[in-house]
């Protein structure tokens, strides 16, 4: 906790970051309360000497259709106090969704250019989003590495990876995002095949990723299903090019992105067989990489085995598969450091509350459902409502089912309260953040658990 309070210290110090508009004032349509017009904040590229990388991206977003682009002055620096490369990087994206919370922004975009090979690491973080599963959310969002002096063939690509990074969790309406997404495909579909001239190894790996990871966010905004095919084929070009012994870090970044869209495939078309293929994917990446050497990764992939098993146990209505995908979180938190990472850590801690809290309504049992309530409240600590409110409230809402839950089997009106005080905060969030239907979701099991209380005088 003292690295996570530390930051906190660090950021109450300071001001409030201004930011310029670049974009025009874009259309707000009247009605409903909720801006739907996406805001997105520029940061100046680390590196970049002249600010020549930083006006061309700020010019290029600005041409993106119906979004609203700020520019804030402060660099967002990756600090190198901290050795864990991750962790910095972790630090750094913390500090960036603060930003975007003050300034009402859905998506953040920063980076940096390295001195040695003139590459730029492009970052795109989105804020939280509104849907409750956050399982493939590393905390660190997008990342696209191109040259600094990128070709303009490129940039149809750029303006795709921040659309897609953010589109399919915002909080407003959808469709122009779709629809301006599928644009930008027409021009970057051709990549596949014939990559454009001038990168590196790593490059051309990074963009067949990043081309896979806007299909699989196309479906989401418009594309339909048969984009997940496409993106398939994406990250199997990007597979071609890598060897497992070689570089088994970029070969487990494909493979997860492989596992990814399998399990995607198999949600939509409510196929067990599907999402038991991701979970062997998943499995194979966890096996093939040693935790000592590669903490990170083998702790994301026991996660996401963790998460598709506990999807696939809700397809299949196989309770059986809890215990293993509750294994599956304990060996990622295992590598998953707190006071390096805390936002990863809570995101961790919650999911496997999750699975926690299905396996002891499954099983009856109040000693799961215990260890359930103590994982939420050990992740809302770290949630915090000023900062990630969305993150906040759906922690709290997981919070108020698990108490709920173990009341009705222990009887402590305690429990009740804490579940009643959950569910009014996470309502109250959703509610100011124009997210109507969970907050009526949240809002009846308030009622049920007030009524539960009325009956026990409590």
């Amino acid at each position: 906790m003292a690295f996570f309070d530390t930051l906190l210290s660090l950021l109450k110090g300071k001001k409030k970051a201004s930011a310029e508009r670049l974009s025009e004032n874009a259309f707000i349509p009247s009605g409903g309360g909720v801006s739907t017009t996406p805001k997105i904040l520029l940061t100046p590229i680390a590196g970049d000497k002249g600010g020549v990388v930083t006006k061309r991206l700020g010019a290029l977003m600005t041409e993106v259709p119906g979004v609203e682009v700020f520019q804030v002055k402060t660099i967002l620096k990756v600090p190198d106090a901290i050795e864990d490369p991750l962790a910095r990087l972790a630090m750094a994206a913390d500090e960036g969704r603060a930003w975007m919370h003050e300034q009402g922004a859905d998506v953040l975009i920063w980076g940096s250019v390295a001195k040695e090979t003139g590459s730029l690491s492009l970052r795109v973080l989105p804020a939280p989003g509104s849907g409750t599963d956050q399982s493939k959310a590393t905390g660190l969002g997008e990342t696209l590495d191109i040259p600094s002096d990128f070709s303009d063939e490129l940039n149809p690509l750029i303006a795709a990876v921040v659309i897609g990074t953010f589109g399919p969790t915002f909080k407003g309406e959808r469709a122009r995002l779709g629809e301006a997404l599928g644009g930008y495909m027409e021009a970057i579909a051709p990549m596949v095949e014939s990559l454009p001239g001038g990168l590196l190894d790593a490059q051309e790996l990074s963009v067949l990723n990043s081309i896979g990871n806007v299909y699989v966010a196309y479906s989401h905004l418009g594309g339909g299903p048969k984009q997940l095919g496409l993106a398939v084929k994406a990250y199997q070009q990007a597979e071609r090019r890598v060897s497992k012994e070689v570089k088994p870090l970029a070969w487990a970044s494909i493979q997860d992105h492989l596992a990814a869209v399998l399990q995607a495939r198999g949600q939509v078309k409510k196929d067990p067989k599907i999402i038991r293929q991701a979970a062997m994917v998943y499995s194979t990446i966890a096996s093939a990489l040693k935790p000592a050497i590669f903490p990170h990764e083998w702790g994301a992939a026991q996660a996401n085995l963790g998460r598709t098993l506990y999807i696939l146990s809700g397809l299949e209505a196989k309770p059986e598969y809890l215990k293993p995908a509750g294994d599956a979180y304990e060996k990622a938190l295992t590598v998953c450091n707190q006071s390096a990472n805390p936002g990863r850590w809570a995101e961790v801690t919650n999911q496997y509350g999750v699975v926690l809290l299905a396996f002891g309504e499954e099983s009856g049992g109040e000693p799961v459902l215990q260890q359930a309530v103590s994982k939420f409240r050990e992740a809302l600590k770290l949630h915090k409502r000023d900062r990630t409110p969305i993150l906040w409230a759906q922690t709290a809402n997981n919070l108020g089912a698990a108490c709920f839950a173990l009341a009705k089997r222990n009887s402590q009106n305690s429990l009740l309260r804490e579940a009643s005080d959950c569910f009014e905060g996470a309502t109250e969030i959703y509610r100011q953040h124009g997210i109507a239907k969970q907050a009526e979701v949240i809002g009846k099991n308030l009622h049920r658990v007030q009524r539960l209380l009325m009956t026990r005088g409590g």
